[in-house]
């Protein structure tokens, strides 16, 4: 794929010392936990109570109609990671697509979106440890154990993406196994009588309730963001972004289904599936359930802790950010000041708590991310067909641009206060691009 003609790509800034080069570690196995565990997170235990208020026993349908929606945008990735060899994911195809600065403003706000996400997650472990002690959260104890979560992850993804990959897969697999007993266990206490009316149909409601229920899948995209770092990422982004898609659907609406079949307080409650354990399991449900999302947040934190550097990396690279960052370490092949800068920076808004401010920001980065993607797919195919084994969403244009009225249907739902905040942070970065830019230029030989 050709970049755009004033593209930073080919900088000479960028050639000079960056020597090293990212090991290609990762199987399909590992890209399909980074994007079940990017799904999976808080979200699956503290949602079903909230869209069971909005829409009752169709909150079911509610989950499928919404992995319906997020599959067509994530076929639109699986079309675009399949053209690519490098890191980057989303910034890659908006730079390549629409020029460096669009691309530089998608990878700016996901890397503070990455930086700030896990500075919320770090602080949400504390907020499950509770249930074991409430002094765990608190004062000089509760900072300690957020900085040692950072720290650790930190490390261990600075030794090696296999090691980083592996924590994922361990976390991924270990919040499964009480979701799964939860299910398996719970399905025959199902009461069918508290599943109707499953086909009513109120539109309002079931419109409220699929925007909150389409939040809980982001994450998906982070799967695409190692893809320099995967065995065959042409092959195994498409087919791992399939497998997340549905497995995570098939998840959220068996998890929902035994909610709403076993305990008819969902609605009202603060710690659902918690509660609906309690019912069919005793206390020991509750104990579950609370493993569970602590395993799930602990998980978020080491998926944000293997693919943010690598979006600072990606930056850093192309010149957006200083050479420095860009740095590969010649024993551990990983891009270890990136670690340490975004580690460093997740510290400070953890222990400020400044990070409230900007959270609620983070849903509308994910559609920043997924906007000039699925118009990518649209834009490239118009300029030249899809290279020869590489993958094609079908369909023609039809399920791009599903994708596009999903995602616009979500960013009107947001706050115009959040879309007002993100475009002046947005806003702000842009005299660092032109200031870097002009850099760079002054840089090249003459």
């Amino acid at each position: 794929m050709e970049n755009k003609k004033n593209s930073l790509k080919q900088t000479p800034v960028m050639n000079n010392h960056n020597t090293q080069h990212f090991s290609r570690s990762l199987n399909r196995y590992d890209v399909v936990c980074i994007g079940i565990n990017g799904i999976v997170g808080a979200g699956i235990f503290l949602l079903p109570g909230k869209i069971a208020a909005l829409a009752g026993p169709r909150s079911i349908l509610v989950y499928l109609l919404c992995g319906l929606l997020c599959l067509a945008i994530a076929l639109c990735f699986a079309e675009m990671g399949g053209k690519y060899q490098q890191t980057g994911g989303a910034y890659l195809y908006a730079r390549d697509t629409f020029g460096p600065m669009t691309g530089f403003l998608v990878g700016w706000m996901v890397s503070i979106s990455a930086i700030v996400g896990w500075a919320t997650m770090a602080s949400g472990f504390l907020l499950y440890l509770r249930y074991f002690s409430p002094h765990l959260s608190e004062g000089w104890c509760g900072n300690a154990i957020m900085t040692a979560l950072i720290i650790s992850l930190s490390t261990l993804n600075f030794l090696g993406v296999k090691i980083g990959a592996r924590i994922i897969n361990f976390f991924t697999i270990s919040k499964l196994i009480p979701l799964f007993i939860f299910i398996l266990w719970g399905f025959s206490h199902v009461e069918v009588s508290s599943l109707r009316p499953i086909l009513a149909f109120d539109g309002n409601s079931i419109g409220s309730a699929v925007v909150i229920a389409l939040f809980a899948f982001t994450g998906f995209e982070h799967l695409a963001v190692p893809a320099g770092e995967m065995r065959n990422p042409k092959k195994d982004i498409p087919k791992a972004l399939f497998l997340v898609i549905v497995g995570s659907t098939l998840i959220y609406v068996l998890v929902q289904t035994v909610a709403v079949g076993t305990y008819p307080q969902l609605a009202g409650s603060k710690k659902p599936l918690a509660d609906a354990a309690t019912c069919f399991l005793g206390p020991s449900g509750g104990l579950l359930i609370a493993v569970g999302a602590l395993l799930a947040i602990a998980g978020i934190n080491s998926g944000i802790a293997l693919t943010g550097p690598r979006n600072l990396y990606a930056l850093s690279k192309d010149g957006f950010l200083p050479e420095l960052i860009s740095k590969i370490h010649p024993r551990f092949h990983t891009p270890y000041i990136a670690i340490v800068f975004c580690s460093s920076l997740t510290l400070i808004l953890t222990l400020t708590g400044t990070f409230e401010y900007l959270v609620f920001a983070s849903v509308l980065v994910s559609l920043l991310q997924y906007i000039p993607t699925c118009l990518a797919v649209i834009v490239l195919r118009r300029k030249s067909p899809v290279p020869a084994g590489s993958y094609k969403v079908p369909g023609g244009y039809t399920i791009p641009c599903l994708a596009l009225v999903t995602c616009f249907w979500l960013l009107v739902q947001i706050k115009m206060v959040v879309i007002l905040a993100t475009l002046g942070c947005m806003a702000l970065s842009l005299p660092f691009y032109f200031l870097r830019k002009r850099h760079l230029s002054n840089s090249e030989p003459n």
